[in-house]
């Protein structure tokens, strides 16, 4: 597993800053605004940590964490020279950064060097002095608005007294009864942490979103929220036209959300699949004896989770990034996106460039494209073009297959699409070469697995756990 980006540390020595300061200042190395790389925004709610063990960069070895943390807000965030620092801002910063002189020093302390850009970030605590006990009102609306429990998925809350009785709840929305899993995990990792939260999936009128969500954002209990079938498809006219809350910028990117969180008084909407995708695909390196640093992958699709997951596998110190598309422009456009957060790790092309690259040495394809889900497409191989008709298609993914395990015979193959038939043809001619392969179902799990850390993280590391183990616990609870 890497270190979570959406996490901020600190080392031992800054622990009594960390609990009488608030706001506080942090200075980074670079620019750390979105989207290079480590890359924070204003108004994003991240997680404030103190380090046991520090990190590496140049060798790529993550830090060890204690489990003292609290969610802190970013209120500002700034790129500076270091020559433009002046008395006020030090104002709430660390104890010993008092001034450009103990900057220079704090920084090359930790990282071991000394960059003339450095990023002044400001965080405050979270408070939930501004939300109110509407338990009554949430309680009267569930009748008049039409709200009800789903009865199809597991271990969902089914009665409005059970879900407002616990301390904090969450409501997930869909606007048909389906058996989704997210209120068996979700409710099954509070349990497992003893933490007094419930989670229900409502089927609800989507004519009413806004006002439930009015009314949950004045909630002191309210913490999260799913977007199912509708609710997810169409977040963008309630939050972009109107402007509600806070829009992670990698969501906004993909065009997609999968989770709402309500953090002080305000909403935020985000999407973990990016994160969640490339967990998966970690832990596939990981069982093959590899990790995916400096690693060659190639990217199948320009949409918005692979503009997502892009920017993911940046971060996590991909060696190189090449992104396929029908129409290269696209492809272009999230290439140079990622080259201005590592210049040269991105390359882009049409789909027939993998001709071109078969002789290459490449550790991973990943197919994004949903286009092969169902319908005839659902009979290609989505590593080929359909123009030249299937039998082409198929024998020119084994031809190009064969060629590329000839370079790399652990070169995984990642096919995202959740078929009826639970495989794809890409998937299986990859299996047939003895191909390490990975399909989407762990995405859905690690996906929430973000989520979960996104929004009640700070309770799971104070009870002692980490992102690793609710992970374990979940694939064990699937499997079942």
């Amino acid at each position: 597993m890497c270190t979570d980006r959406n996490e901020i540390g600190l080392r031992r020595e800054d622990e009594n800053d960390f609990y009488t300061k608030d706001p506080l200042t942090i200075f980074r190395p670079d620019d750390r605004t979105y989207p290079q790389k480590k890359w924070f925004i204003s108004g994003e709610v991240v997680k404030l940590r103190i380090i046991d063990k520090p990190w590496n960069d140049l060798e790529h070895i993550a830090p060890k964490f204690s489990d003292i943390v609290k969610l802190v807000k970013i209120q500002a965030i700034k790129v500076l020279d270091k020559k433009e620092l002046s008395e006020n801002d030090f104002e709430h910063s660390l104890s010993y950064v008092q001034s450009p002189e103990d900057v220079t020093k704090y920084i090359k302390n930790i990282y071991d060097r000394d960059p003339e850009i450095i990023t002044k970030i400001e965080v405050k605590d979270i408070s939930n002095e501004k939300l109110v006990d509407n338990t009554r009102e949430i309680k009267e609306r569930f009748t008049s608005w039409r709200i009800q429990f789903a009865e199809l998925p597991e271990n969902n809350v089914k009665n409005i007294d059970e879900l407002l009785q616990a301390k904090n709840f969450s409501i997930a929305f869909i606007n048909h009864d389906y058996a989704g899993i997210t209120p068996k995990m979700w409710n099954h990792i509070a349990n497992k942490y003893h933490l007094d939260i419930k989670t229900a999936f409502v089927v609800a009128d989507p004519q009413d979103f806004e006002k439930i969500l009015d009314m949950l954002q004045k909630s002191d209990k309210y913490i999260w929220g799913g977007l199912g079938v509708w609710f997810k498809d169409t977040w963008r006219k309630t939050v972009k036209e109107k402007e509600y809350g806070f829009i992670n910028p990698v969501a906004d990117e993909m065009q997609s959300i999968n989770f709402i969180a309500h953090f002080w008084d305000e909403i935020h909407w985000a999407n973990s699949d990016a994160s969640g995708y490339t967990d998966s695909l970690a832990n596939t390196f990981k069982e093959i004896g590899e990790n995916i640093t400096d690693k060659h992958i190639i990217i199948l699709w320009a949409g918005g989770t692979a503009r997502g997951i892009a920017l993911e596998l940046a971060n996590r110190w991909a060696g190189s990034i090449t992104i396929l598309n029908r129409t290269k422009e696209k492809a272009q456009h999230i290439a140079d996106n990622l080259n201005q957060v590592k210049q040269g790790i991105a390359i882009a092309g049409d789909e027939h460039m993998i001709f071109d690259l078969q002789d290459n040495h490449i550790d991973a394809i990943i197919n994004l494209s949903t286009k092969w889900a169902d319908g005839d497409f659902a009979r290609y191989s989505g590593l080929i073009s359909t123009e030249w008709g299937i039998e082409k298609n198929i024998s020119d993914t084994k031809a190009i297959l064969k060629k590329l395990k000839a370079n790399n015979p652990n070169l995984i193959i990642s096919d995202i699409n959740l078929t009826k038939t639970q495989t794809t043809p890409l998937l299986d001619i990859a299996k047939e070469g003895w191909l390490p392969t990975l399909d989407g179902k762990l995405m859905v799990i690690y996906q929430w697995v973000q989520a979960i850390w996104t929004v009640f993280g700070d309770k799971i590391i104070q009870a002692g756990w980490t992102k690793e183990e609710v992970q374990e616990e979940l694939l064990k609870v699937i499997k079942h």
